[in-house]
C-alpha cells in the first residue's frame, strides 16, 4: 500500500444558483404586498431604479424615497382613498374601564391608583395577568387592598374583566345572573374536564338528576362568555388583494395577471449615457441589478399566468360550477403539463389568491389529492368529500349523531370509497368532534 499526494483534475456537472435565478425564484414566490415593499426597497439601495406606480405621474428615484416625496405624491382630491382616511373611532377596554371608575363615586382616589395599575396588566381578553401578591408588592401596600381592588375590578363592566383564569370568568358571569341554572356553579368550580368531555352520565350520578339537566346546565355554561372583552379587541383589517383574476367574457374565461399595483421600474435614463468613467463598474453593477429585477417581475407575470390557465384547463367544472365539482389535482399534474419543476410551481401559486365568479380563493386551495369513486375512472376531491362529510354532521338527528362508519356507508351509496380512518382525518380536520361529544340529550 502506497501513501502519497497527487494532483489531479475531474469534469464535473453540478447546478448552482446564480444570483439571477435566486433573486427570479425569490420573486415568484411573492405575494403582491410582498413585491411591492421588495421594489420600494430595491429602489432605496439602487440609485439607478427609478419606480413608477400605475396611479402617479412620474417615476421617482432613491431620493425621493428617502424624503418622502414618494408617499405624498398623491394627496389630492383625485386621490383620495376613503379606506386610508379612515379614522380608527373604537373604544378600547382601557379606555372603557377608566371612564367606569372615575365616574364611581364609592371607589376612593387610593383606590383608583390601584385599579389603574391593574387595568394596565389585563390582557386583551380581559384577563388579569399579574399575582395580587406581586402587585400589592409593587405598589406597596397589603394583600387585602389588593384583593378589595381586584374585586372592584371584577365588578366593573364587561361582566368578566379581571378574571385571572377561565374558571373565575365563568363564576363571576354565573353570579351575575339572575336566571343562573342551580348546578352550573358547582359544575364549573370542580368538574370543568367532565363538561369538556361531555361525561354528562357520571355528572348525573354525581348530583343525582337526570341526564337532562346536566344537559341544561351545560347548555348554560355554553352561553357564557370566556372571553368577555374580546369586543374592544380589534385589528386592523387586512385586505386581499388577488394576484390573479379570472373573467367570463361571452362563454370563454379571460385569465388576468393583476399587476395593476405593481409598479413600473426602469433604470435612470441620466445614468444610461453616462460617460463617468470613474464610477462606469458601479454604474453597470447598478443597471445589471435592475435588468434583473425587470427580468424577475416579468417572469413572474409570465409563470403565474401559464400556471393559471393550466389550471383553468384541468377545473373547467370548479370554474362553471364552484367549489362542490373541484377535482382532485396535485403540483406534480400542473408541473407535467408545463413541463415545469414542481417546486416552480409550488412557489408560484404560494401566497397567491385567485378571483373567481364564485368567490376570492387561494391558489393552493384548487389543489387537493382524489378519492376512487365506485365504478367510474374519475376521482372525487378531497375537498368536496369534507363538504359531504359537514353537509351530513349539520343534518343530523342531534340525539342521535351520525358516526364515522355510517357516514362511510352514506358516501359508499352514492359511490365514494372511502374508509372509516379517512373520514375521521377529515372530520377533525375541519375541528368536528365525535358522535358521541355531538350527542345531545
Amino acid at each position: 500500500m502506497q501513501l502519497g499526494m497527487e494532483l489531479n483534475q475531474y469534469q464535473t456537472l453540478k447546478l448552482t444558483l446564480t444570483p439571477e435565478l435566486r433573486q427570479s425564484i425569490n420573486i415568484l414566490q411573492y405575494s403582491s404586498h410582498e413585491l411591492i415593499d421588495f421594489i420600494k426597497q430595491q429602489a432605496v439601495e439602487n440609485p439607478l431604479l427609478e419606480v413608477k406606480d400605475n396611479h402617479q405621474l412620474d417615476f421617482v428615484t432613491r431620493n425621493d424615497y428617502k424624503t418622502n416625496t414618494y408617499h405624498t405624491c398623491f394627496n389630492t382630491e383625485k386621490d383620495y382613498d376613503p379606506i386610508i382616511q379612515y379614522s380608527d373611532t373604537y373604544i378600547t377596554l382601557e379606555k372603557h374601564l377608566l371612564e367606569q371608575i372615575m365616574t364611581h363615586a364609592a371607589i376612593t382616589q387610593g383606590q383608583k391608583s390601584i385599579l389603574k395599575f391593574l387595568i394596565g396588566h389585563l390582557n386583551q381578553h380581559g384577563y388579569l395577568e399579574i399575582e395580587p401578591s406581586i402587585a400589592a408588592h409593587n405598589l406597596s401596600v397589603s394583600l387585602a387592598e389588593m384583593e378589595e381592588a381586584v374585586s372592584l375590578l371584577q365588578s366593573l363592566d364587561p361582566v368578566g374583566v379581571g378574571a385571572r383564569n377561565l374558571r373565575e370568568c365563568l363564576l363571576i358571569q354565573t353570579a351575575a345572573q339572575p336566571n343562573c341554572h342551580p348546578l352550573a356553579s358547582q359544575m364549573i368550580e370542580h368538574h370543568m374536564e367532565d363538561i369538556a368531555a361531555k361525561r354528562f352520565h357520571k355528572l348525573a350520578k354525581l348530583f343525582q338528576v337526570t341526564v337532562q339537566d346536566i344537559q341544561e346546565a351545560a347548555d348554560f355554561i355554553k352561553s357564557l362568555n370566556p372571553r368577555p372583552c374580546s369586543e374592544y379587541y380589534h385589528e386592523m383589517t387586512q385586505y386581499i388583494i388577488p394576484d390573479v383574476m379570472v373573467e367570463k367574457v361571452n362563454e370563454e374565461y379571460l385569465i388576468i395577471v393583476n399587476d395593476s399595483l405593481i409598479p413600473q421600474v426602469r433604470i435612470n435614463p441620466l445614468y444610461q449615457s453616462s460617460n463617468l468613467k470613474a464610477a462606469e463598474d458601479y454604474v453597470k453593477k447598478k443597471q445589471h441589478e435592475v435588468t434583473m429585477l425587470m427580468n424577475g417581475i416579468s417572469q413572474r407575470k409570465y409563470t403565474l399566468y401559464k400556471v393559471t390557465e393550466v389550471i383553468l384547463e384541468m377545473q373547467n367544472d370548479f370554474f362553471q360550477f364552484g367549489m362542490s365539482k373541484l377535482k382532485p389535482m396535485t403540483l406534480k399534474d400542473v408541473s407535467e403539463q408545463l413541463g415545469f419543476h414542481e417546486s416552480t410551481i409550488s412557489r408560484a401559486t404560494s401566497n397567491k389568491y385567485i378571483q373567481t365568479q364564485h368567490g376570492l380563493f387561494k391558489l393552493k386551495d384548487l389543489f387537493s389529492t382524489g378519492l376512487s369513486k365506485r365504478n367510474s375512472i374519475e376521482n372525487e376531491s378531497s375537498v368536496v368529500i369534507k363538504e359531504k362529510i359537514k353537509e351530513l354532521i349539520e343534518t343530523e338527528n342531534k340525539a342521535k349523531p351520525v358516526s364515522d362508519q355510517m357516514i362511510v356507508q352514506s358516501l359508499m351509496q352514492n359511490g365514494v370509497q372511502i374508509s372509516r380512518r379517512t373520514v375521521a382525518k377529515y372530520r377533525e380536520e375541519m375541528g368536528i368532534p365525535g358522535s358521541s361529544k355531538r350527542k345531545r340529550y
